[in-house]
């Protein structure tokens, strides 16, 4: 057998994140993602996240936030559930925006239509009054 099969590497991926987190490191989180191979070769992507730290969706959300007028701290309620804006992929051209569901930490994606018309800021309204003249 000169070639790797897609079962075996779902198995080997698996075992590369038990091991990952049989090592008990503290303070950081190390996911095994992705795969690409090629006959008898494997690439296995490896993302290591100190805890606390600014993930880069999270940096993008904040960025884009600005731009769209987007509150990032506004908790909606979408289809009975209550979402909050968790991240911002810049490479996504449809479906930019994630949302984390807040009862079991569950994400999904959406689009800036539904993102704006669901964590839109609220306007600031003027203390003083806008002084009209009588037309006489």
């Amino acid at each position: 057998m000169t070639e790797f099969t897609r079962q075996q590497l779902n198995d080997l991926r698996n075992e590369l994140q038990s091991a990952v987190d049989a090592a008990n490191l503290p303070n950081i989180t190390i996911d095994v993602g992705n795969c690409r191979y090629s006959g008898g070769e494997a690439k296995f992507q490896v993302k290591c996240t100190l805890e606390g730290a600014k993930t880069r969706e999270m940096i993008d959300l904040e960025y884009y936030a600005d731009l769209y007028n987007i509150d990032i701290n506004k908790t909606a309620k979408l289809q009975g559930e209550d979402m909050k804006l968790s991240g911002y992929k810049s490479r996504a051209r449809k479906k930019p925006f994630v949302l984390q569901r807040l009862r079991d930490g569950a994400e999904f994606v959406c689009t800036s239509h539904v993102a704006e018309q669901f964590f839109k800021k609220a306007e600031e309204i003027r203390d003083q009054p806008i002084n009209v003249a009588k037309a006489q």
